[in-house]
């Protein structure tokens, strides 16, 4: 019986490359196959993302924030906020539209009723409203102003807040509380 001969290198190499090649066109053929999405599924997580955005989307909006280191009185109003200038008084601070406008310590140290620093602050946010409503009738001023007051801040820095405000033709004056659950 004769035996097979053994190979010559250049024949095991020419396997092994014919054995690459077949294994590149495989890789090349899978990744050259079509991919298909699935839609049904792709079309229902849209559903709910849309469902979802609805149910949380508040048609009247955050008309104010209050300030971080207030606490607002608890009240059983039910009437909505109107927009208006914002004013806040914490324990510490004055704040009218976000910004520190005095101390609430110099505000009672004062011995008039009228908070200098306020004043000046809502003359000129009044002197600015009443500019645009020069220009856009459809926008009146309305002398609308909303006071966030600290449910533990004095009636007398209260009143003085308030006392201001009015003297800066801001007399329609709102008190902004915490509706009770």
């Amino acid at each position: 019986m004769a035996q097979a001969k053994k190979p010559t290198r250049a024949a095991a190499k020419g396997r092994r490359g014919q054995q690459t090649g077949r294994i590149k066109e495989r890789i090349m053929e899978e990744r050259t196959k079509e991919v298909r999405i699935l839609l049904v599924s792709l079309i229902d997580t849209f559903v709910i993302l849309v469902v979802f955005l609805f149910m949380t989307y508040s048609a009247e909006g955050d008309i104010m924030s209050v300030a971080p280191d207030l606490k607002l009185p608890a009240s059983e109003s039910i009437k909505n906020p109107v927009q208006s200038v914002i004013v806040a008084v914490t324990n510490k601070h004055i704040l009218v539209e976000g910004s520190a406008v005095c101390t609430t310590e110099d505000a009672l140290n004062d011995q008039d009723l009228v908070i200098d620093n306020l004043l000046v602050e809502m003359t000129r946010i009044r002197r600015i409203k009443e500019a645009i409503a020069e220009q856009d009738p459809t926008r009146p001023f309305k002398g609308e102003v909303t006071i966030q007051g600290d449910k533990l801040i004095t009636f007398d820095l209260l009143t003085r807040v308030m006392y201001t405000c009015g003297r800066s033709k801001y007399g329609n004056i709102a008190l902004a509380v915490l509706r009770k659950q």
